[in-house]
């Protein structure tokens, strides 16, 4: 069985092209041509000799079998197959006739015939060769008709994918010829030059490009030609409607046997936000370079992922180092010896969390101190240290001074006047209370902050009027507790000023802890104002965008909404007209026209109904919460969008399920994010030739309910997809990428979810999931 099944794999390698009609016509004309008996076509191999097919005048077999069962002589066989030439071989009870088929690959065949009792002639094994080779040249042929018909097919689907992988390249990408000419580009590429396939073609593409651009670009594609390695260049593209952006450009060659590119694959970057981030980044550079310079103030940093040390060219001059030579590790080095063990401690201590705040003595390379003023933080990452930032200044004059004049009062009082414009300026006022005594002694700006008269005596009962009824009773309660337990405090609370307006302000405490002395309260007030409005300001800006993102989304079904109106009102005006030529008759017939009453009552109050759906949406109010029927909610959005999706052709399938439980939420709201989920979902059919359908389905999942969003168009990008939820992130060129980050905002709000998956038989679907209030859903009890 073994030698059975290994002769048919050689003989299936062998004769591949042929089938078995082929063979037993072969066999037939062979034994026809040679008057013989028997003829059998035989295979050599590792495993011996084999018959793979047999014939005589009446049978035909093509199972294969050893040589030796068919009782043939081997031995002319091997000879045969040996020496490549046909044998004839006669005696007095039987002739043999033997010649090789020439296939081009596998085992050795040969043909094998039988004459009883007849001597054969050479004009007979010649005109067998001949058949032969006819045979196993028309074997050949066919297998390599078979293998190009493969390879075109092969070639015809690579070019296919090709295609297909170039316009699913998320960028504008592009293929060269070997002389740069091109000869295809992405869809993306067509779509944002606004440049058809027939002119882009050949050297057409460079009417992309900006023309002060277009030497720079051939010159970089000419060197990359000449050397036929990967390579770019950074150049300006035209945009379809004029607008010139920066792109990095990459080509890499496909080489071929020869060393030489048959093609060139290339894609197009927008690189034009990060050119002006760097150009930006270059003047804020410079701008910090040189106010480091006026004021004599170095700054560094530590990157403590790849402890990488840098620092500004005012912190080189201050130490007298090379930017190469500067480390953490140097720094501390040429820290003054008797310092060293301080400044350490102050690392330490910031490399803890504290901040850096330590003067010390500095030595130079030639031996000179200086005095340093450092000061430094850690920056965090998701919690966790990332860099270590800081400034040093160069205060070996300040010292100088104030050792010169430590104990003159008139250095005293200009030290106390900038640290008063210190405060004015950072607007964080100081004071020092005495309680026991009742003295209070308070910096310029903490007066200027409580809005009181440097003269006007200080009291307790002053300073509590001027804080906020609903915040006074706490600030007295922690004031009291922190000077008996003598613990630090800080609040925030608000100031009432005499005009009316608000203040707000933070206010941190230290006391004195000496248990032998007079509790004594230091402490810093901020003034927070600023920040508080405009913190107020940035939320209602936040609003604001809210509201301009529904009123787009109202702009793109503004047709839709006329077209809506209109209905109601042609209609009024007929019903209307049909009334009056019931009643002017002779007789009138006031059945016929209470009836046509009765429908302008009933289509005035559908307009009213279209009216009040666009009031809401449009009007700019705080969210109004109640309960909420979201089956109503995708009505009323389904009859703004009828009329859009009627001019789209696009036919709109609704499931709603009658159990779907009301929830507590902001209607207008609701509908703007269906609003825009359908808009997206109707926008993202655009293409599609037949077909177009948008599904929008409730369903009762006991806790929550869920509404869906389908459509059949063409499906998320796997990239994008991960980042429509960003803010600012659109793939459309006219996007804002505000429209699905509010929608997620305001489902979020409603303590839901939304979420966007692909749909299995293509498109999207966008879902969202509100719980229901608690308690809602749950029997009640009897």
């Amino acid at each position: 069985m073994n030698d059975v099944s290994h002769a048919e794999t050689q003989r299936t390698s062998q004769i591949e092209g042929a089938d078995r009609q082929d063979i037993e016509h072969f066999l037939g004309s062979a034994l026809h041509v040679a008057g013989a008996d028997r003829g059998f076509i035989v295979t050599v191999g590792d495993e011996g000799v084999f018959v793979e097919a047999k014939a005589t005048e009446h049978d035909f077999s093509s199972v294969p079998s050893p040589a030796a069962l068919q009782a043939l002589d081997e031995d002319i066989i091997l000879e045969v197959l040996g020496s490549g030439r046909g044998r004839s071989i006669s005696s007095g009870l039987r002739s043999i006739l033997c010649v090789p088929l020439a296939f081009s690959d596998g085992p050795e065949a040969a043909v094998y015939l039988e004459i009883e009792r007849e001597f054969v002639s050479g004009s007979r094994l010649e005109y067998l060769e001949w058949l032969a080779s006819t045979f196993a040249a028309s074997v050949a042929k066919r297998n390599t008709d078979e293998e190009l018909r493969s390879v075109r097919e092969e070639a015809a689907r690579v070019e296919r994918e090709l295609r297909l992988n170039l316009d699913m390249i998320p960028a504008l990408s592009w293929i060269g010829g070997p002389g740069g000419e091109l000869e295809e580009a992405s869809s993306q590429w067509h779509a944002y030059t606004g440049i058809s396939r027939e002119d882009a073609l050949g050297m057409g593409f460079l009417a992309s490009f900006h023309p002060d651009d277009v030497q720079k670009v051939i010159a970089a594609w000419t060197e990359l030609l000449a050397e036929g390695k990967p390579g770019g260049v950074e150049a300006r593209i035209l945009r379809h409607d004029g607008e010139a952006r920066y792109f990095m450009l990459r080509a890499v060659p496909l080489i071929g046997d020869d060393g030489k590119a048959r093609k060139w694959y290339g894609i197009n970057t927008d690189i034009d936000d990060l050119k002006r981030a760097e150009f930006e980044l270059a003047k804020s550079q410079a701008v910090m370079a040189e106010a480091q310079r006026i004021i004599e103030t170095g700054s560094w940093s530590w990157d403590m992922m790849s402890d990488v040390f840098t620092c500004s060219a005012e912190c080189t001059d201050i130490v007298g180092l090379p930017s190469t030579e500067i480390t953490f590790e140097t720094l501390m080095e040429r820290v003054h010896p008797e310092d060293r063990e301080m400044v350490a401690e102050a690392h330490g201590r910031a490399l803890q969390g504290e901040e850096l705040n330590v003067q010390h003595r500095f030595v130079l390379p030639d031996g000179n101190v200086k005095f340093i003023h450092a000061r430094g933080r850690l920056i965090y990452e998701k919690s966790h240290p990332r860099a270590y930032i800081g400034t040093i200044v160069d205060i070996t004059e300040a010292k100088r001074s104030e050792e010169r004049i430590r104990s003159s009062l008139v250095e005293a009082q200009r030290a106390q006047a900038s640290l008063a414009e210190a405060q004015m300026l950072s607007h964080v006022g100081s004071f020092h209370i005495k309680p026991l005594k009742g003295e209070s002694t308070w910096s310029a700006e903490t007066y200027n902050i409580f809005r009181l008269d440097p003269a006007q005596p200080l009291t307790h009962e002053l300073v509590m009027t001027r804080i906020h009824p609903d915040d006074r009773e706490r600030i007295e309660r922690k004031l009291e507790k922190a000077i008996c337990d003598r613990e630090p405090w800080e609040a925030e609370f608000r100031l009432l000023m005499p005009d009316g307006s608000i203040r707000h302000v933070h206010c941190m405490t230290r006391v004195e802890t000496d248990p032998e002395q007079e509790p004594e309260v230091f402490g810093a007030i901020i003034d927070l104002t600023d920040r508080v409005n405009g913190e107020e300001a940035l939320r209602k800006a936040q609003a604001d965008v809210v509201r301009m993102n529904r009123l787009t989304a109202m702009g793109a079904v503004t047709v839709s909404i006329a077209h809506e109106m209109n209905q109601p009102l042609m209609a009024i005006v007929t019903n209307a007209a049909t009334c009056l030529s019931w009643l002017d008759r002779p007789e009138p017939d006031l059945e016929e026209a209470k009836i046509a009453a009765e429908r302008i009552v009933k289509e005035g109050k559908r307009a009213g109904d279209v009216l009040l759906n666009v009031r809401n949406m449009a009007r700019n109010s705080r969210p109004s919460i109640a309960m909420v029927d979201i089956n109503e909610v995708v009505g009323d959005v389904l009859t703004m969008m009828r009329s859009e999706l009627r001019s789209r052709q696009i036919n709109a399938s609704v499931s709603l399920s009658p159990t779907v439980g009301s929830i507590h939420g902001d209607k207008v709201q609701l509908q703007q994010v269906l609003l825009n989920l359908m808009l997206n979902a109707a926008e993202a059919m655009t293409g599609i030739e037949h077909g177009r359908t948008i599904n929008v389905t409730s369903v009762d999942r006991g806790s929550h309910l869920m509404v869906q969003v389908e459509d059949n168009g063409h499906g998320l990008d796997p990239i994008a997809s991960e980042r429509i939820f960003e803010a600012f992130f659109s793939t459309k060129p006219e996007g804002t990428g505000m429209g699905l980050p509010i929608c997620r905002s305001i489902i979020e709000a409603h303590s839901g979810t939304l979420s966007a998956r692909p749909r299995a038989s293509g498109g999207s679907v966008f879902e969202f999931a509100i719980p229901y209030p608690r308690g809602a859903n749950e029997p009640e009890a009897t």
